[in-house]
């Protein structure tokens, strides 16, 4: 009896299985922004490709001695790119001094720094590039990303909006 009652289980499990649609989700890619001495490569990000669910990497490519760079992205759209709510880096460096163990000496010292754009972010967003070289401020770069909806299609599903049916 315990026998049949395992097997019918399974048989259930197995049914609830194979007629469940399977779900795929985003695969989440990175855009990289390279930092270098005379600008920012590239300075606007607007390929369709780059949907929500995304990241943007910014990767500190300047060598020049005592530089650093700070990005900072208006996430509220207020055109003010250090209130609470918008996203600032630590200052980036070049490179990082590690110790005997490869950990950080300093352990704020980052050579580049990511930005995940959420689920329901899409739109256009300004960031600015703050370039200082020994303590001196000597460029300001500002730059947009463009986040493109996430439109996740089934094919052989009906979209929203499709007619089927009879006539």
């Amino acid at each position: 009896m315990g026998r049949s009652r395992w097997f019918k289980s399974l048989g259930v499990f197995l049914a609830l299985f194979l007629l469940t649609p399977s779900a795929s989700a985003h695969e989440q890619n990175t855009y990289n922004v390279i930092l270098i001495e005379g600008s920012v490569l590239p300075g606007n990000v607007t390929d369709p490709a780059f949907v929500e669910g995304n990241k943007v990497m910014f990767h500190m490519g300047d060598s020049t001695n005592n530089t650093s760079m700070q990005i900072r992205i208006d996430l509220n759209h207020d055109g003010v790119f250090e209130s609470g709510e918008d996203n600032l880096s630590v200052w980036l460096t070049h490179s990082c001094e590690v110790d005997e163990n490869n950990s950080l000496v300093d352990e704020t010292c980052a050579v580049s720094h990511k930005f995940v754009f959420g689920n329901t972010s899409a739109g256009t967003y300004s960031y600015q590039v703050e370039r200082v070289v020994n303590n001196s401020t000597t460029d300001v770069w500002n730059h947009t990303i463009l986040v493109h909806p996430y439109i996740h299609e089934v094919p052989g599903q009906p979209n929203i909006g499709d007619c089927f049916g009879a006539g």
